[in-house]
């Protein structure tokens, strides 16, 4: 990382970071080129492993089928700080990205799982899903192997380079 001053190296902090983020941003190996899409995501209290949900069929499962590793990035608490003396600006942020392999989650108690921290990632109180929709439901778990976190948070009319 080239700005290690931003660097988020705390695991608590990271999973503070991730518990805020409201969409997974997935990079699957493709040609021409990377296929990349947004996704929700819910993940375990580790913060390792995350789950996605789909239908049953779509382009993003034939790539994982050839190749299961992927890269990942999430964001939340941006926002533009303009120096309109200094006549500049700059964004605050706070990131993670990384990568890990994927994997389809298919015995019908892990995929009611799966989508139970799927819903704590979106909406604080328990939802009861009916077990059909677990049936219905393509669910996939991305098993994080590396991740880094990363901030920024310039104080406004504090030093410019903060």
């Amino acid at each position: 990382m080239r700005r290690s001053d931003r660097a988020v190296t705390d695991p608590a902090e990271i999973i503070e970071i991730m518990s805020r983020c409201e969409v997974l941003h997935l990079a699957i190996a493709a040609q021409p080129a990377p296929y990349l899409l947004p996704v929700n995501f819910g993940m375990e209290p580790d913060g390792r492993r995350l789950y996605i949900h789909g239908a049953m069929e779509g382009t993003k499962y034939g790539l994982l089928a050839q190749n299961d590793q992927v890269g990942f990035e999430m964001e939340c608490t941006n926002g533009l700080v303009l120096d309109e003396a200094g006549h500049s600006c700059t964004m605050n942020y706070e990131s993670v990205m990384g990568w890990g392999r994927v994997s389809e989650v298919t015995a019908p108690d892990e995929k009611l799982h799966a989508l139970d921290c799927i819903m704590k990632q979106y909406h604080s109180e328990d939802f009861y899903f009916d077990p059909a929709v677990a049936e219905r439901t393509r669910i996939l778990c991305l098993n994080i192997q590396e991740r880094t976190g990363k901030r920024r948070a310039k104080i406004l009319g504090g030093n410019k380079h903060a």
